[in-house]
């Protein structure tokens, strides 16, 4: 762990020079737990990212731009209806750990001028963002801590916030750390009795100091009194602190926030993907049950409308026989003649023979209505659980946060996930470009939208164009006018197979033809097309000759 209360300490002081006076702009959710404060500081728009991931929580200026397409949440509405507008006034770490305050001057429903407190802590699993009035009482937290889960510390609206109590020596309370450095000292005895001592550190401080207790406080001293110099060491593991305290492999930074976007960059990112991945994994997995359930009743409901004969027949019955049915009967006992038997009719005790018979006449007639529409449903369901296992088989193929960004465009397109506002501004699709040994030019659709663009759109009437055969998969198209070698065609099919349900199959039949063979199914969702003139070669899927492939946009 890098980021302890010595480094929480030097990243607020950095972050209040940056940010003081500075007013918020705009909050955005970027994910589950990710954030970022739009903050008007020095005649400029400064970007604070702020995470409450469990394994990422941190707090930095960024200059890297984020997608901001997520749908925030009743919490990041409750943060711009409190402090959007409003003026940063300090930052400061709380109680030498990795506590972080922002006091920001906001205005409250009735104009008045009001202190309101952010108050980050980014305690691993318990990583939380809670909100405090100026009276220090909670007004909400990312994380509510009921007396029920934790008898030490309550989190909960209109509570007095309170810090952790760990019964540790400050940092600065030299007299004491002086005297715990009278006997024979581990890192885990610094950890434990010092407040905000990371295991990098103590391990620092009793290597430097050569397990010598005599020398332990003078080390510790210099130091925790150290300059900062941001450092990010790369070797069997990437580490980083406000200090340099590795020995070999270190970059410097020139702040915290650099240091710290840079390293979290790559893990962020991957953490993105996860949520995104999982947001629409879950609603596709989700709407494909709800259809498949929908298509049950819809069967159901079909043969219920299509048995609906015997309404009319027991209409018939009560018409033939209604001298024989007096008002008042439940049920009458009649030889139907078109069904060559007897049957049982129920009767309104309320109604006549005939107002009977006109009830079973208008349900027969009702049913049968519904025959063409039950019919046509049946039709636009089936569509859409083959539409969804495309799209489950697409999410679960892929591991772009752009493809995936692209996917989740698509639901909403569709409607099948929660709408936000859509930028106008159209983006060419993200598909991949590869080149052959012989310089040929292959792109592959990894989604819905990649494939109708390749197909449809950039693909010229005599490219050549490849399809795992009778499944789902990508489109994969040749850029090349010519005859293709067996070298262009074995590629284009191992591209075609390795980004398909089939990646791990062996001897899978791929599809190739022209281009102008290609014509899009009417009426289906997603990319589905069919095809004629094709030829079939069968492929053992091979990712490693995949990733040897020279890559190009």
């Amino acid at each position: 762990m890098s980021i302890d209360g010595r480094f929480v300490g030097h990243l607020a002081d950095e972050l209040n020079q940056e940010l003081n006076n500075g007013r918020i702009q705009k909050i955005s959710q970027l994910g589950k737990t990710d954030f970022l404060f739009i903050i008007r500081a020095n005649n400029k728009n400064q970007k604070l990212y702020l995470s409450l991931s469990t394994s990422l929580a941190r707090i930095n200026l960024t200059d890297n731009n984020y997608s901001k397409d997520f749908t925030p949440g009743g919490f990041c509405m409750f943060l711009r209806k409190f402090f959007e507008r409003g003026v940063v006034k300090n930052i400061k770490a709380l109680n030498f750990d990795r506590i972080i305050q922002i006091e920001v001057e906001s205005t409250n429903d009735i104009g008045d001028r009001v202190k309101l407190y952010l108050v980050l802590e980014t305690f691993s699993r318990y990583t939380n963002l809670i909100i405090l009035d100026d009276s220090f009482r909670v007004l909400n937290a990312y994380k509510h801590i009921s007396p029920f889960d934790n008898s030490e510390r309550t989190i909960i609206n209109g509570v007095k916030y309170e810090l952790p109590v760990d019964n540790k020596l400050t940092p600065f309370d030299y007299d004491n750390i002086k005297l715990l450095f009278n006997s024979e000292v581990t890192y885990k005895d610094l950890i434990n009795k010092i407040r905000g001592i990371s295991p990098l550190l103590a391990k620092y401080i009793v290597n430097k100091a050569e397990h010598n207790y005599h020398r332990m406080f003078d080390v510790y001293y210099e130091t925790i009194n150290r300059k900062v110099t941001p450092t990010l060491a790369i070797g069997n593991k990437t580490e980083f602190y406000y200090i340099d305290l590795f020995s070999k492999g270190q970059t410097s930074y020139s702040s915290l926030s650099k240091l710290i976007d840079v390293y979290f960059l790559e893990a962020s990112s991957l953490e993105r993907v996860k949520q995104v991945h999982k947001y629409i994994n879950n609603s596709t997995k989700q709407e494909l049950k709800r259809k498949k359930h929908k298509l049950e009743k819809l069967s159901v409901d079909l043969d219920k409308a299509l048995n609906s004969n015997i309404l009319r027949i027991k209409g018939d019955v009560l018409i033939t026989n209604q001298h024989n049915i007096y008002k008042g009967d439940a049920l009458y006992k009649g030889v139907s003649y078109e069904l060559d038997q007897e049957i049982e009719v129920e009767l309104d005790r309320l109604l006549s023979p005939i107002q009977n018979a006109n009830k079973y006449y208008n349900k027969y007639k009702k049913q049968k209505k519904a025959v063409a529409y039950i019919k046509k449903q049946i039709k636009i369901t089936k569509v859409q659980i083959i539409y969804f296992e495309e799209v489950y088989n697409q999410i679960n193929s892929t591991f772009s946060l752009s493809d995936l960004l692209e996917i989740q465009d698509e639901l909403r397109a569709n409607g099948f996930l929660s709408k936000k506002k859509i930028s106008t501004k159209k983006h060419k699709p993200n598909y991949d470009v590869y080149y052959d040994d012989l310089g040929i030019m292959i792109l592959v659709g990894k989604n819905n939208l990649q494939n109708n663009f390749l197909t449809h759109k950039y693909a010229k009437k005599d490219h050549w164009w490849f399809h795992t055969k009778g499944q789902s998969g990508s489109h994969v198209v040749v850029a090349s006018f010519e005859d293709l070698e067996e070298l262009t065609i074995r590629t284009a099919a191992n591209l075609s197979a390795c980004f398909s349900k089939s990646r791990l199959s062996q001897s899978v039949p791929i599809d190739y033809t022209k281009v102008r063979n290609i014509k899009k199914v009417p009426g289906m969702l997603g990319s589905f097309v069919t095809y004629t003139n094709q030829k079939t070669i069968y492929i053992d899927p091979n990712m490693d000759e995949v990733n040897k492939l020279k890559r190009g946009r």
